[in-house]
């Protein structure tokens, strides 16, 4: 069972309509604004609410689909961003951000590990950003949130490895997203002029990995980077 959290984003949306055609996949959102459905002839793909600001409704989330977690493949995709210079940033903005990209990873992966370890099998998949930890004006709480999670999954690949468990993270430089797409035209030219190529990654660069990860148990605690080589 593939379970993507944070899976309405363009990347998840794409990513799901690959991975299902293997294995069975939970998608989780928050709201159904950016939610897009997918059809499935083979494998079953489910969608279910789940809100990472509070810990009582991921108890609740673990809880009530503990029968449906099965040889997970863990791909975490949720992001929150406040893209602003340091000064600038409120304190509820660093709290937020904090509690999706750091905070709810660290104690949902805790509520999983346990059916990991009884299973003997677990994939954790984080998503970092070359930009992040190359740092940039306006990112800087954007970039200490997901170069936390790069150490979080070293220490997971660490600790659990026994248990045929493996933890790392895809470290991804610039794709064709809404997100890409919102960067003002400066900023994105200037971007796209750092990749050797000059064109954005394709998501089939992203399954491919995914793929080898999942079929590997020696494969642990990288920061693997598609990123066209910037």
């Amino acid at each position: 069972m593939y379970l993507i959290v944070g899976g309405s984003s363009d990347i998840g949306y794409e990513l799901s309509k690959k991975l299902v055609k293997q294995d069975d996949v939970i998608i989780t959102y928050n709201t159904k604004k950016n939610l897009k459905k997918i059809n499935s002839k083979n494998k079953k793909i489910i969608y279910l609410k789940l809100d990472l600001t509070n810990q009582k409704k991921i108890d609740l989330f673990i809880k009530k689909n503990k029968k449906l977690l099965t040889d997970i493949k863990f791909i975490n995709l949720a992001t929150a961003k406040a893209d602003k210079l340091i000064i600038n940033l409120n304190s509820k903005e660093i709290e937020n951000v904090f509690k999706i990209n750091v905070l709810s990873t660290i104690y949902l992966t805790k509520k999983i590990l346990s059916l990991m370890i009884e299973q003997n099998y677990g994939r954790f998949i984080f998503f970092t950003s070359k930009r992040a930890s190359r740092g940039d004006v306006g990112i800087s709480l954007y970039s200490s949130t997901k170069e936390a999670i790069s150490g979080y999954s070293k220490c997971l690949a660490k600790e659990y490895t026994s248990y045929n468990i493996t933890s790392n993270c895809i470290k991804l430089g610039y794709f064709k997203t809404k997100l890409f797409e919102n960067i003002p035209y400066k900023i994105k030219k200037k971007l796209l002029d750092e990749i050797p190529n000059k064109k954005l990654g394709d998501i089939k660069n992203i399954y491919n990995v995914i793929n080898v990860i999942v079929k590997s148990n020696y494969i642990n605690g990288s920061n693997i980077e598609i990123d066209g080589g910037i």
